[in-house]
């Protein structure tokens, strides 16, 4: 245990250097074309845990590709509880947005590409334990893990597989993704897959000899109402027809058609079904003489499942929540994040523990200052009840 009105005033104490922590990596161009700048925030994370007296901290790093950050802490019993704290360094936000829109304050609200998705997440964790550890609390095994591809679903690294396998042994998992303006947390999301159709036909002049032709269009109009009457909104599964392109002019019978297809399923089993369905429609032919290849037929994200484990730790967030005065409803959304290697691993995990805010990916993303401090509260809470 540790004594929670000095934790707690530490961590009060504490917010003008977690403000000003959370300025230094907003300031920082993060996205996946900022390959230097995802290395410069996991070496500042390194840093701060080194010195917050961590048995490991080191970048974890792939040849021209992100960088990701990871930390260890024994605890003074060998047999203690672990924990996992885990999230992202990346944002969505191209080259030139932070010198647009800084990291900006205006009434207890803070701005910033990024500042709720997720660099909040990150600052907070930090100085929560940072505060818990200068009280002398050792009682839970800690292992921090940020990766630096989350947006782009680890296109380069292996960050899947080392979620999966740090989370393999925890006995919870707290994903500091961005937090709900109410409070909320995620227990349950949809997995998501991202295939593509590439259909090949056979190009002919529309009004001398359109019998000669095959149309790849055609082909893929077929195709997409399939796929759309695959939705199955009371299962929670759906098929969405994003983008399509083909053809070359409008008096010719185009050989050529592409379109994209974004599928969300709630249990894993029901992502399997939704590929296996989505396959056996590329293997269909509407129109003799096309023929189609799909590619990207696989999860971008497994469902975060809402597994027993899952259960309860939420309650143990909930009550937790409850010693702050604040009630924590738990969500199922339809977005994707690393939770759900962690939950697939078979660790309890909770996602957006992060600040309360809203809006991200967009220009107005916000966090509220008095939800960063309640909610680095929060986390020392739930770390010590595990």
């Amino acid at each position: 245990m540790f004594n929670e009105a000095k934790v707690f005033k530490a961590i009060e104490e504490k917010e003008p250097q977690m403000i000003a922590f959370l300025e230094r990596l907003v300031n920082i161009e993060s996205a996946i074309d900022s390959p230097e700048g995802i290395h410069e925030v996991a070496t500042i994370v390194r840093d701060k845990l080194a010195s917050l007296g961590f048995d490991e901290a080191k970048l974890i790093e792939t040849p021209n590709a992100p960088t990701h950050v990871f930390g260890h802490k024994a605890a003074k019993d060998p047999n203690a509880k672990k924990i996992m704290i885990m999230g992202h360094m990346d944002t969505v936000f191209p080259k030139g947005t932070v010198a647009q829109r800084p990291f900006t304050i205006k009434d207890r609200t803070a701005y910033g590409p990024g500042v709720l998705d997720m660099k909040s997440g990150i600052t907070l964790s930090l100085f929560a334990l940072e505060a818990l550890f200068e009280d002398g609390w050792q009682e839970k095994d800690i292992t921090v893990f940020f990766c630096g591809d989350e947006e782009t679903a680890h296109p380069m690294t292996n960050a899947a597989d080392l979620f999966m396998e740090f989370a393999k042994d925890k006995d919870a998992v707290f994903n500091m993704e961005s937090g709900r303006p109410d409070g909320g947390v995620i227990i349950g999301r949809k997995g998501t897959a991202k295939p593509t159709f590439k259909i090949k036909g056979i190009g002919a002049h529309a009004g001398n000899e359109p019998e000669k032709g095959a149309s790849a269009i055609l082909e893929a109009a077929h195709k997409i109402i399939e796929i759309q009457n695959l939705t199955d909104m009371e299962k929670g599964t759906t098929f969405n027809v994003g983008t399509i392109k083909g053809g070359v002019v409008f008096n010719a019978v185009p050989d050529n058609a592409t379109f994209e297809v974004d599928i969300r399923a709630l249990t894993i089993s029901d992502m399997d079904q939704a590929l296996k369905d989505l396959e056996a429609i590329s293997k269909k032919t509407y129109i003799a003489g096309t023929e189609t290849v799909v590619e990207g037929l696989v999860a971008s994200y497994p469902p975060m499942e809402t597994t027993d484990k899952v259960k309860e730790l939420f309650a143990l967030v909930q009550e937790q929540g409850r010693k702050l005065g604040i009630e924590i409803e738990g969500f199922a959304v339809g977005g994707g994040s690393d939770a759900a290697w962690t939950v697939k691993a078979g660790a309890a995990t909770v996602c957006s523990m992060g600040s309360r805010g809203g809006l991200n990916h967009s220009v107005d993303e916000f966090i509220l200052l008095d939800g960063f401090v309640e909610r680095a509260k929060l986390l020392a809470l739930c770390a010590d009840a595990v």
